[in-house]
């Protein structure tokens, strides 16, 4: 009797004070945060091409249909997955920095998340940039380059450019081999030794500064290449501000004498 009691008080126990476990558990807490989560985490590990639907159920220890009362298709859940990835990305411009640092700050900002998320960075080349935070990322890039007197379409193009840069630059995965090579100390001295010892005749740029392009410096490189674009569009604006019309004179019309000099004549009534 006392067993049997005890029994009943562990079972009781069990289901009033314990949360439900195993396959019934999983499926109950299954929501679209859930499943976009362990979708990037698949994305991040393997890449975009090891998502499928059912190994994305089978981490999550549900059916495959359960997946599709959250997302409609895996393009669906492409989307969802880039559009979080690019929520993280801090948008707001500071308004004390000129132009050129707000575009700056950004694409390091957006560099940031995308190599903090292997994979995104390919996958982004694959969607159309039309969610919520594609949008908002956008619209930060191109809002300081119009304010500089970009006209429209050379804004668009300067964002492209930068926007481009940046994906592609991620892109080169920080963990791929040739970043590695370039890591390791060791490596990256014997890579510089045989750089060094091509024949001078045949490749006398890389014998003399190859050892520079394959250096540990990706942070270097980066901020690097993207000042030089952000200086080729400073110089776009320069002629364009010396064709700035002056301010109409308000004292007395001038203009050239025969002898070259300026002449002063009344001004009209």
């Amino acid at each position: 009797m006392d067993s049997q009691r005890q029994a009943a008080g562990h079972s009781a126990g069990t289901l009033w004070f314990n949360p439900p476990g195993g396959e019934e558990n999983r499926r109950r807490v299954l929501t679209r945060d859930r499943v976009v989560a362990e979708a990037l985490a698949i994305v991040s590990a393997h890449g975009a091409a090891a998502l499928s639907m059912r190994t994305l159920a089978t981490r999550l220890g549900v059916v495959p249909a359960a997946l599709y009362r959250h997302v409609r298709s895996k393009e669906q859940l492409y989307d969802l997955i880039l559009d979080g990835v690019l929520a993280e990305v801090d948008c707001q411009a500071d308004p004390a920095l000129p132009w050129t640092g707000q575009v700056t700050a950004l694409a390091h900002r957006l560099r940031t998340v995308l190599e903090d998320h292997p994979g995104i960075a390919a996958l982004l080349q694959t969607r159309d940039p039309i969610s919520p935070a594609s949008l908002a990322l956008a619209e930060a890039f191109l809002a300081p380059l119009r304010a500089a007197g970009l006209p429209g379409r050379q804004a668009a193009l300067a964002f492209r450019l930068i926007y481009d840069y940046t994906l592609g630059f991620a892109l080169s995965d920080p963990t791929s081999p040739g970043e590695q090579r370039t890591q390791d100390t060791a490596t990256r001295a014997e890579l510089h030794a045989f750089l060094r010892s091509l024949p001078a005749d045949r490749f006398p740029a890389l014998a003399a500064v190859g050892a520079y392009a394959w250096a540990d410096d990706r942070d270097q490189r980066f901020t690097a290449s993207l000042d030089t674009l952000i200086a080729g569009l400073r110089a776009t604006l320069r002629p364009r501000t010396r064709d700035t019309p002056q301010p109409a004179q308000t004292g007395p019309a001038r203009s050239a004498r025969p002898d070259g000099r300026a002449r002063t004549s009344p001004p009209l009534p």
